[in-house]
């Protein structure tokens, strides 16, 4: 069988390219049908020149029997067009989406876009070649669990892949290297904050799952129940493989380590920095405030870690514990100031609305806290109540959600930077949480001590010129009106 797998045009305008990143969940499920003895294609629209233009012809070169469809929040509009077009081009074509979205709401996908077949559930590692396996064999796909099919209702739970090292190695001759180039410029994929001349970087993966129940937070919805009690890794012998062969096969030498925990445990993060010593790579990552000691920053430092992207989220105690952060003020001046000491730079990811009923002297206390540890870099974001989160239920339930005429949510603008939010919050009009967002913004990067430290770092006419286009971003976000209005509508 011939599967395409796409990922729909990005939401975010000109912010795509300082969030750009290669889509690996989608690399990994081709990389698992072709190991089955399928014929694996990728369309990344985010980077294809045209956009949606480029889907129709794309289907003609691949001429796929299977189309899968990545679907997170905002992007359910534009996965609807996609699939559309797909079956006006073939109703023989076999549609399905998988994805946060199409696992927290999969029979609401099915009811909102006609033209999908099935949703795919959870983990699709094995799902989908058990689904091309099916649809070759001419069998129906009753048996094969994790999906919900329009003719056929719900197949069943899947268990989650316990041993991640069993999985195939990740195809990247799928991605179209020179698109990714052409749209990150200086500072590389998934790499924002890391500038510099000659930069070529790439996401690893190492664990799958979390044991925090952040209430505003999707990665519960995405691996289930049924993943828990603990958190999945790969080997670090693994990792090195895939490591090595980025750096010998593709030249990279800075990797973003995308984890929902890191590092999955103590020991883990030895073992993979003193591996990491003689490679001679840079690195970043995502990490919690909780576990990483003085020695371990050191450790980090020492193998190349040039960035860490702590979550924050508030500066409040209370909200701390409603959002079940299971951080601490204090913790979170502590490692930033640990971090910082072995020169390390540090983004601290802050959110307003984090909980539903987080009140204006409660953001206070997170502009005071940033103020007080003094990131490198910091995101200031508006709690999207995605589905599948806590956030999204007391926002369902308090009627505090808007809709479109048609009775259905606004997806597209699901999202951190969603202009005018349609969703307020106890003590947030939606007009009143994007002027705190922009007004947040606007006096951390628009500030002298913030330009003078960037001017600072640069030492190379690339560097100077990937930080005004980062800034001219940043800038036209920050300057740019609500989008339009819905009308509202209690409860749905």
């Amino acid at each position: 069988m011939r599967v395409l797998l796409v990922r729909p045009p990005s939401v975010l305008g000109r912010m795509s390219r300082q969030n750009l990143q290669h889509p690996t969940n989608l690399v990994g499920l081709a990389s698992e049908a072709s190991a089955r003895g399928h014929e694996a294609g990728l369309l990344d629209l985010e980077v294809t020149p045209g956009g949606e233009d480029a889907f129709r012809p794309a289907l003609d070169r691949f001429r796929p029997d299977v189309l899968g469809v990545s679907v997170v929040t905002p992007h359910v509009p534009g996965a609807a067009r996609l699939l559309e077009a797909a079956k006006s081009w073939s109703r023989d074509l076999f549609t399905v989406a998988g994805g946060p979205h199409a696992t927290a709401l999969p029979a609401d996908l099915l009811d909102e876009i006609p033209a999908l077949d099935a949703v795919c559930v959870g983990e699709g590692d094995r799902t989908l070649p058990e689904l091309l396996d099916a649809r070759a064999d001419g069998a129906g796909l009753g048996a094969v669990p994790g999906l919900h099919l329009r003719d056929g209702g719900f197949t069943g739970h899947r268990d989650v892949v316990d041993d991640l090292d069993t999985l195939a190695p990740l195809d990247r001759t799928l991605l179209d290297w020179p698109a990714y180039a052409a749209l990150a410029g200086r500072k590389g994929v998934a790499s924002p904050g890391v500038i510099r001349r000659g930069i070529r970087a790439a996401q690893v993966h190492l664990s799958r799952g979390c044991y925090a129940r952040c209430v505003f937070c999707s990665t519960n919805a995405v691996w289930g129940e049924r993943a828990r009690p603990g958190i999945r890794r790969r080997s670090v012998g693994c990792v090195l493989a895939e490591i090595d062969e980025l750096a010998g096969r593709w030249g990279i030498n800075h990797l973003n380590f995308e984890d929902d925990i890191f590092p999955p445990t103590l020991r883990y993060l030895e073992e993979l920095c003193e591996a990491l010593i003689p490679r001679k790579l840079t690195w970043s990552c995502n990490a919690r405030v909780d576990g990483l000691r003085r020695e371990h920053f050191e450790l980090m430092a020492a193998s190349g870690c040039l960035k860490i992207d702590f979550g924050v989220e508030s500066g409040s105690e209370r909200i701390l514990e409603l959002n079940q952060k299971l951080v601490t003020r204090e913790r979170v001046v502590h490692v930033f100031a640990e971090a910082k000491r072995v020169g390390i730079l540090r983004t601290a990811y802050l959110m307003l609305g984090s909980h539903v009923d987080e009140t204006p002297e409660e953001v206070e206390l997170t502009r005071r806290l940033a103020h007080e540890i003094r990131p490198d870099y910091l995101t200031f974001t508006v709690g999207c109540p995605y589905p599948g989160t806590q956030l999204w239920d007391d926002c369902k339930q308090r009627g505090y959600l808007d809709y479109l005429p048609s009775g259905r949510p606004d997806w597209k603008r699901y999202g951190y930077y969603p202009g005018l939010p349609p969703w307020r919050f106890t003590h947030f009009s939606a007009q009143q949480m994007l002027d705190t967002q922009r007004r947040f913004l606007r006096g951390f990067y628009l500030s002298p001590r913030f330009v003078l430290r960037m001017l600072g770092r640069v030492r190379s006419l690339e560097q100077l010129q990937a930080l005004v286009v980062a800034g001219l971003d940043v800038t036209h976000f920050l300057s740019s009106g609500p989008v339009g209005r819905l009308r509202r509508r209690v409860g749905g």
